[in-house]
């Protein structure tokens, strides 16, 4: 049987895996693609829906992966309490929430809090009862005229975003890996 500190040691790193996967593809595949949409009305809901779910996701994992390897940390006897734990818990905690507060400061700690909060979907019963009732609604609406630059703007500063969560998730994975293979020698 496993040891149930090796467990969520792996957890936790697997967490990470995923989370570097997120970044990398986000950042080289769909982001790009997104250009190639035919309107910039479309491209720019489209790559508003896409920034939503890679932050929600993303912050996720993040907290996944640190809470697993903090119990690792915490729980393990004095002898196995191993200090990549915590680096990686460091390196992930930068790659979510530092990263993600760097590319986002121009709007303050305030309004990025509650960014986080609405994005990751911890928001009131009450505002969720509304996006309900207008999911039930069929509305056509026309056809909004916005700056194909500006999108094109915010389509790099996500990408390059997603392109520095993935080196301190990537950083941080690597890490894990080797201190599992170390663990698994010890």
């Amino acid at each position: 049987m496993a040891c149930p500190i090796t467990v969520t040691k792996f957890i936790g790193t697997i967490s990470l895996g995923l989370l570097t996967g997120l970044s990398y593809s986000a950042s080289t595949i769909t982001i790009p693609s997104l250009s190639l949409l035919t309107t910039s009305s479309s491209a720019s809901k489209s790559l508003a829906e896409v920034k939503r779910l890679n932050r929600k996701h993303g912050l996720r994992l993040a907290n996944i992966s640190n809470i697993c390897l903090l119990l690792a940390y915490g729980i393990s006897p004095r002898h196995r309490k191993h200090p990549y734990l915590v680096w990686m818990v460091v390196m992930s905690t930068i790659g979510s929430y530092g990263v993600d507060y760097w590319f986002h400061r121009e709007s303050g700690v305030k309004a990025w809090i509650c960014s986080v909060a609405q994005d990751t979907g911890y928001l009131s019963p009450r505002a969720k009862k509304t996006q309900k009732k207008e999911e039930d609604l069929v509305v056509v609406e026309a056809e909004e005229s916005v700056n194909g630059e500006s999108v094109r703007r915010e389509m790099d500063a996500e990408r390059r975003l997603q392109g520095v969560r993935g080196i301190f998730s990537g950083i941080a994975l690597a890490m894990g890996i080797v201190g599992l293979w170390g663990d698994r020698r010890a």
